[in-house]
């Protein structure tokens, strides 16, 4: 008996282009999901909204809709149709937990830097509160409809070096002497205000991982933009299909639609 075909969605930023360009791969490595991408660019995704069941920009906002169309082949997405919904795109309170990490030194661990002190609690609430504000405003761009969720990935390690791709706090983090720990607590507090609000957090492979806050370079490498076929960014901020791939390999494993 041929399985039935299970419809999912990736929608999110301009970072679905790694999925986008993995369509191809996707389609053959999981023949029973039917896969649908919906993009916007970053600021025009943070105002979009569900609106009588279907996601979208500001439908106010005609340059917005314009854009949707182009790039999607319609302004707006049913939702209704998806057994399950991947977004990608948000850092949700990451950059401001890590600007606090390096900021001070945290009295419970043992490396000091000079740097005014602050509690473990004390890092724990800010996490916290970061992440609240951002998980919050997503779960109310969805209204109550369950989601995947998965981070913007994290730049590569070509934005350590200072130069052109230069990009903090991301660079300072290679040096942080508890970078393993902030990033096991900052997935922790990640993942409990997700399942608060009916959200699944699908953490970034750890095959792509190069070390915390940080994208193994290759991946990369020859990344393309999604509003347009065949332009290169190659930014290492956005991934490559390599890294779409592995994405949305963890994102079948957690409907259960793949080992």
């Amino acid at each position: 008996m041929t399985p039935p075909i299970r419809k999912v969605a990736v929608i999110g930023t301009s970072n679905i282009g790694a999925v986008k360009y993995a369509q191809d791969r996707i389609a053959s490595t999981h023949p029973t999901l039917a896969l649908t991408c919906y993009g916007l660019s970053g600021g025009k995704f943070d105002g979009a909204c569900t609106n009588d069941g279907a996601f979208g920009p500001d439908r106010s906002d005609h340059a917005a809709m314009k854009l949707a169309r182009r790039v999607n082949g319609a302004a707006t997405l049913d939702l209704a149709p998806f057994s399950d919904i991947l977004v990608i795109g948000d850092t949700i309170g990451m950059p401001s937990t890590l600007w606090t990490a390096l900021s001070y030194d945290v009295a419970d661990w043992p490396t000091r830097t000079g740097r005014d002190l602050l509690s473990l609690p004390a890092l724990h609430a800010t996490m916290d509160e970061a992440i609240a504000a951002r998980a919050d405003h997503l779960r109310a761009q969805f209204g109550t409809r369950p989601l995947y969720v998965a981070l913007a990935p994290y730049p590569t390690t070509a934005v350590v070096p200072k130069g052109d791709h230069h990009q903090q706090p991301y660079a300072s983090m290679a040096s942080h002497p508890h970078a393993d720990e902030l990033h096991a607590l900052y997935r922790s507090a990640l993942t409990r205000a997700l399942a608060a609000r009916d959200m699944i957090f699908v953490p970034q492979p750890d095959e792509t991982i190069a070390a915390p806050f940080l994208t193994k370079k290759p991946y990369g490498l020859g990344s393309m933009d999604f509003r347009a076929e065949g332009r290169l960014l190659n930014d290492h901020r956005h991934m490559n299909a390599n890294f779409g791939a592995s994405l949305f390999n963890a994102f079948a494993i957690a409907i259960g639609a793949t080992r």
